[in-house]
């Protein structure tokens, strides 16, 4: 088992201090949300950069107030507490896990990695996109979705996915695949976005970044 350690940091006047595992590091911070701003924990980790999460060991912890409703905005970069810019790559485990009042989320393209359950049990979500750059979903990162009816890829090839329940049965069954057109049939043989029951096209992802 890894060793565990403890990062205190001093933000804005409170202590906040974090469990994580070895060769992480995490703090927190005020972010746009709503007409106003939230809370939320980001990480380091050497393997990975920095993300937003709160380390494998608080899987079931949200990043932010599980409690916030409505749509919400994930950043592409953040300022560290020592001043430094930094881009956000990647989603941990649980991240978003059991924020029922959330109906969508904006996933920055500077996201490459969705770790597993990061979205798992956000009941109210209701659309998706995932962003073009994306490189990997782990399992039953949608897990416990039940309302979501559209989700949208943007990456020109279909993102690498472990087993076959990053979705649920329902959300195969009811929601929308929106898929690049230039590689559809990429999409509809893979494990990942095969078992989808409806799709619709979009223009290839070249010509509409222009």
């Amino acid at each position: 088992m890894k060793r565990l350690s403890t990062f205190i940091i001093l933000l804005l006047c409170c202590e906040i201090s974090y469990t994580l595992e070895e060769g992480q590091v995490g703090f927190t911070a005020s972010v746009p949300y709503g007409k106003g701003s939230i809370q939320m924990r980001f990480l380091m980790d050497k393997d990975w950069g920095w993300g937003c999460g709160t380390g494998s060991q608080e899987y079931n912890c949200p990043c932010i107030d599980a409690n916030a409703k409505g749509e919400f905005i994930i950043p592409d970069s953040i300022i560290t507490p020592n001043g430094e810019m930094v881009s956000i790559n990647w989603i941990s485990r649980g991240s978003f896990q059991s924020c029922p009042g959330l109906t969508k989320i904006h996933i920055p393209n500077t996201i490459k990695n969705i770790s597993d359950l990061s979205f798992a049990g956000c009941s109210s979500l209701r659309e998706i996109t995932l962003p073009k750059d994306l490189v990997c979903i782990y399992p039953q990162a949608f897990i416990g979705c039940i309302s979501l009816r559209r989700v949208r890829f943007l990456s020109i090839m279909p993102p690498r996915s472990y087993y076959n329940d990053t979705f649920d049965e329902a959300t195969n069954a009811t929601a929308t695949l929106v898929i690049p057109a230039e590689t559809a049939e990429y999409y509809l043989s893979n494990p990942l976005t095969h078992r989808f029951r409806y799709h619709a096209e979009i223009l290839p992802v070249s010509r509409e970044a222009k």
